[in-house]
């Protein structure tokens, strides 16, 4: 009966200092996982932060600016007056590798919704940007047929690339606010599995895009996110 004992207390303090044992490791963990999720949150906040003062917001990776409407083809419109300002998103900035020539409508030119108007060379690949709205072109910026490097600069701003006189209200029904910023994210989002699917790369590190530039796109594979994401 003693020997019993003797084993039953033997193997409790055996199992007593493996479960301390245990413990102390899951404290070490704790210890060193606590100032990275303190740092990961850290670095979300700047880059938030970040994106408040330069007058963006966060949609997933992607800058999102508030006070414009979204259309499918990844184009902006703002208001102002009679006419709209058109400019591309920062999803479909991001898909441009770079920009060496840019192609505007002429003032007076007709245009209708979801129709190619202007063209961004991007070297050996071109990008149709597609009108978000149907109605009459009114200008041109010709400050990006100059310095194209605007349109991925400064896509919101001095990158826009045309006005028009809408036909109509249509317009008014392009999302805007939370649900443009909702679905800004998720085709981000959608952008990032298509890299994966056909380059075979992560989509993202930090918060960050980092799939290939859209260069390493193949002539098939370029079409393909062309048409998927600028619908041209």
């Amino acid at each position: 009966m003693s020997a019993i004992l003797d084993t039953l207390v033997a193997t409790g303090v055996f199992l007593a200092g493996m479960a301390a044992r245990l413990g102390l490791v899951i404290a070490v963990m704790l210890v060193l996982l606590v100032p990275v999720a303190l740092l990961a949150g850290g670095v979300q906040a700047v880059r938030a932060l970040e994106l408040r003062l330069q007058g963006y917001r966060a949609a997933g990776r992607l800058r999102f600016r508030d006070g414009l409407r979204y259309a499918p083809g990844h184009t902006w419109v703002k208001a102002g007056g009679d006419r709209l300002r058109v400019g591309l998103d920062d999803l479909g900035q991001g898909l441009l590798p770079w920009a060496v020539a840019v192609e505007l409508p002429r003032a007076g030119r007709v245009v209708r919704e979801g129709e190619p108007v202007a063209r961004i060379s991007c070297g050996a690949q071109e990008a149709w940007v597609t009108s978000p709205v149907s109605g009459t072109v009114v200008a041109a910026n010709e400050a990006v047929v100059r310095e194209p490097t605007r349109v991925k600069g400064d896509c919101y701003g001095a990158g826009w690339l045309f006005e028009v006189a809408p036909d109509g209200t249509a317009w008014r029904s392009l999302p805007g606010g939370e649900a443009a910023r909702a679905w800004l994210q998720s085709e981000g989002e959608r952008l990032g599995r298509f890299y994966e699917e056909h380059l075979g790369y992560a989509a993202a590190d930090g918060g960050e895009l980092i799939g290939p530039p859209p260069s390493l796109l193949g002539a098939a594979q370029w079409r393909e996110v062309r048409e998927a994401f600028l619908r041209s």
